[in-house]
């Protein structure tokens, strides 16, 4: 194509980027050039009980919640860090109880509940000052005069204090200490001459202290739950009225260290109830965004006794990107930039990146899509690097691209060890077995690596501690099973693809099955590594030994 109308000379130069990484610092770009798979008319319908964004990192959630912000009339992003949870790890009393086994998942959800309760008359009676948290407190006292039930709900606040429109952390820290008092208060004679503390509860005999947590159960589930089932028919038949108008609370960054990592996972499942408990005030909904791998973890550390996933399914809207949506992310993107730089014409792809190659008819964009997780952010990581490339050129050739390829390469291994870090510690030394591997492979290939492979003795990570069990036993526990251990772990991270059976195409759990089944695993004849990792293991492509 020949750009007639050029404002400046086509010539890559150093800062050129289709986009940044982060969603919070790329919002002009994200605004202009926004692909919506049909996802956000499902989040902003509050009919609809999508609430929960699941995704891998760089998948699009925080996009997601930035575009419904922009989109809606009446919205709130709520940042975890700001919403100060660490002093519960410093109070003796709740450390106490929680280290000698007493559940305290309604006490989680009790402080969740405070906390969007509280958002949302901000956000509804759009509360700035004191005297608008009086003035409303007094408005809604003559609305449930009459009504003796919402009377009590309405107390619930007069109780915690009549500042609860201002600071959250400080809210949470009020409430906190008068439910430790309540708690303990409700024990009466358990408790003398026990040393509430983590130290007095390592003191504690058995027998104390199986009475202690038999006493607490029932005292934590006493606490306040009437005057909180009311609070949500007082905000749903006195405040949120009027169905015309909808409003959103929006909640991001709860992969972030917020709290301690035990604490943590159990105030997100305690969202996850109460988001379910809000959805019975129709023009309310509470939307988050969540990490595939940290809903894993929050669902295995916290389930209980008759647990049931499959309940939870229709809160959930899984991030899927296919081929066809980001190549018109890609299309927008490059369009946008050159249009603001260089011309006022419209400047496709295929104008900056190098035609086919004769041998084989590879295409560029192909090239580019293939080696990411069908993800977003891989997409303008891996462009990115090819502009960084192609520094001082009017275009990006083949040469160029390539090259950007070995520094992308090297991003997306350390990437992955990132992301999964929490679940799989000894992620580092597992992907080595891989190194220099055929492109494709067979699970015997594996097997005669096991011995070769370097894993610290780890038992937070299932690879380290199945590969530890099977070293220290000369060989004789079953090797199959260490081969499906880490065959499971390279598939879930996507470092692979996999085929169960030699008739069916290849199943990678970016946009297929997340984790394969024990039966599953078992039937992989064939392996490819992700062409993301090529370059950084040191893999050609042309490698192939299952013919």
């Amino acid at each position: 194509m020949i750009l007639s109308n050029l404002i400046n000379p086509i010539i890559i130069k150093r800062g050129l980027r289709i986009g940044d990484l982060e969603a919070e610092t790329d919002k002009e770009l994200l605004s202009a050039c926004f692909v919506d798979n049909g996802d956000l008319d499902l989040l902003v319908d509050v009919d609809k009980p999508e609430s929960i964004i699941v995704g891998r990192t760089g998948s699009g959630k925080s996009a997601l919640l930035l575009q419904i912000q922009k989109h809606v009339d009446k919205s709130k992003m709520l940042d975890p860090n700001d919403i100060s949870i660490r002093f519960l790890e410093h109070s003796d009393i709740i450390q106490f109880f929680e280290s000698i086994g007493v559940k305290l998942d309604l006490f989680y959800r009790l402080l969740w509940r405070h906390i969007l309760t509280v958002e949302l008359l901000k956000l509804r009676y759009d509360l700035k000052s004191e005297n608008d948290g009086r003035g409303i407190l007094t408005k809604l006292a003559s609305m449930v005069e009459r009504d003796p039930v919402k009377k009590e709900a309405l107390s619930y606040f007069r109780e915690w204090g009549t500042k609860f429109w201002l600071d959250t952390d400080q809210q949470l820290r009020e409430v906190t200490e008068k439910l430790g008092q309540e708690l303990k208060a409700g024990f009466d004679t358990e408790l003398q001459g026990v040393d509430i503390s983590l130290v007095g509860a390592r003191n504690l005999s058995t027998e104390k202290k199986t009475e202690i947590v038999h006493k607490a159960n029932k005292v934590v589930n006493s606490i306040q739950i009437k005057k909180l089932a009311n609070i949500l028919d007082l905000l749903e038949e006195s405040v949120f009225t009027d169905q015309q108008k909808k409003y959103y609370l929006l909640i991001d960054k709860l992969d972030e260290e917020w709290a301690n990592t035990e604490t943590r996972y159990r105030f997100i499942r305690a969202l996850i109830e109460e988001i379910k408990t809000f959805r019975k005030i129709s023009n309310i909904k509470i939307i988050v965004a969540l990490r595939r791998d940290l809903l894993d973890i929050v669902f295995d550390r916290t389930r209980d006794a008759g647990f049931q996933q499959e309940k939870y399914e229709s809160y959930m809207l899984p991030l899927l990107w296919s081929k066809d949506t980001l190549e018109q992310m890609i299309e927008r993107r490059i369009n946008e930039v050159f249009k603001r730089q260089y011309t006022k014409e419209g400047v496709r792809f295929d104008d900056i990146f190098p035609p086919p190659r004769k041998k084989g008819n590879q295409v560029a964009l192909d090239y580019v899509i293939e080696r990411t997780l069908l993800r977003p952010r891989d997409v303008m990581q891996f462009i990115n690097e090819c502009f960084m490339s192609a520094l001082n050129s009017p275009r990006v050739s083949w040469k160029a691209l390539t090259r950007a390829e070995g520094v992308y390469s090297e991003k997306r291994i350390k990437s992955l060890y990132e992301e999964w870090s929490q679940i799989y510690p000894c992620l580092k030394e597992t992907i080595e077995i891989m190194r220099g591997i055929p492109f494709i492979f067979k699970r015997s290939t594996l097997a005669e690596r096991l011995n070769n492979i370097s894993l610290i003795d780890n038992s937070d990570d299932p690879c380290a501690k199945a590969v530890v069990d099977f070293c220290n036993s000369g060989g004789k526990t079953n090797e199959s099973e260490v081969v499906s251990e880490i065959l499971n772990c390279l598939y879930r991270i996507g470092a692979v693809g996999v085929k169960v059976s030699a008739t069916e195409p290849y199943m990678w759990s970016d946009h297929e099955k997340a984790i394969l089944s024990k039966s599953e695993i078992k039937r992989v004849n064939q392996i490819q590594v992700h062409k993301m990792l090529l370059r950084t293991l040191g893999i050609s492509e042309l490698e192939d030994e299952t013919n």
